[in-house]
């Protein structure tokens, strides 16, 4: 009973992963290969492993990777007690993981621009599929105006908050826009489950299109609001 809200989080969340692999060029892929970063104790990297194998009778190749070593190596012993093939957890910070091949690029609850780094590295290693459920957005709250008339809407601090929020996941949306992808952002499992309930999702277009109209909506946001910086922008023009 203690886990039955984590249970419905990580269900819900096999339900949105398998939607979008429906929907992408991974459909018909006979082996996937997926990383999970900040995968923690790793119920995700195990249920998709899981959905992957026996659900769709798929070759998965699934990587949960974790900084905190005690986690890393309570996840390895499982793996080991059960002979998962096609499973590993390893030890590694998202910040310095190397670009190497992923069809799925996954981050739950990645803190602040940890998320950034993360979306930028599915970018950069050709992820078809690209699911983040980010946390505490810090980065753009000191640096964003309050432009008039909404001054007196965030003087108050839950309402700088959200807002910050909401600016900051919106420009990762755009971003991902403009490398490519349809993106969507939403609520994936009702408050009462988790604070944490936000989902980026984002597929891969078949077909490229032209990212300016995009870049341009990042453009004005950044104007209006005063920001002079946001993670994941300045990782890609990198």
């Amino acid at each position: 009973p203690a886990m039955a809200r984590k249970w419905k989080q990580i269900n819900k969340f096999v339900e949105v992963f398998a939607h979008a692999v429906g929907r992408s060029s991974l459909a018909d892929a006979p082996t996937l290969r997926v990383v999970d970063f900040g995968a923690g104790k790793a119920y995700l990297s195990f249920a998709v492993h899981d959905w992957l194998t026996h659900g769709q009778q798929r070759q998965a190749q699934v990587v949960g990777v974790e900084l905190r070593p005690d986690l890393v190596a309570q996840g390895q012993q499982t793996v080991a007690q059960l002979g998962l093939q096609g499973m590993a957890i390893v030890q590694g910070d998202v910040r310095e993981w190397p670009a190497g091949r992923m069809d799925v690029m996954i981050a739950l609850h990645a803190c602040d621009t940890a998320t950034d780094h993360a979306i930028h590295l599915g970018v950069k290693a050709g992820a078809q599929i690209i699911l983040c459920s980010p946390c505490c957005h810090k980065q753009l709250r000191p640096q964003l105006l309050s432009p008039h008339p909404l001054r007196s809407v965030f003087q108050h601090g839950i309402h700088a908050e959200q807002q910050a929020e909401m600016v900051t996941d919106s420009l990762r949306a755009l971003l991902l826009q403009a490398q490519g992808y349809d993106t969507q952002v939403f609520e994936f499992v009702s408050l009462e489950h988790t604070a944490k309930n936000k989902m980026i999702l984002a597929v891969k277009r078949a077909t490229a299109a032209s990212p300016a109209a995009a870049l341009e909506q990042v453009a004005e946001l950044k104007r209006f609001f005063g920001i002079r910086e946001q993670a994941l922008e300045t990782l890609l023009l990198a």
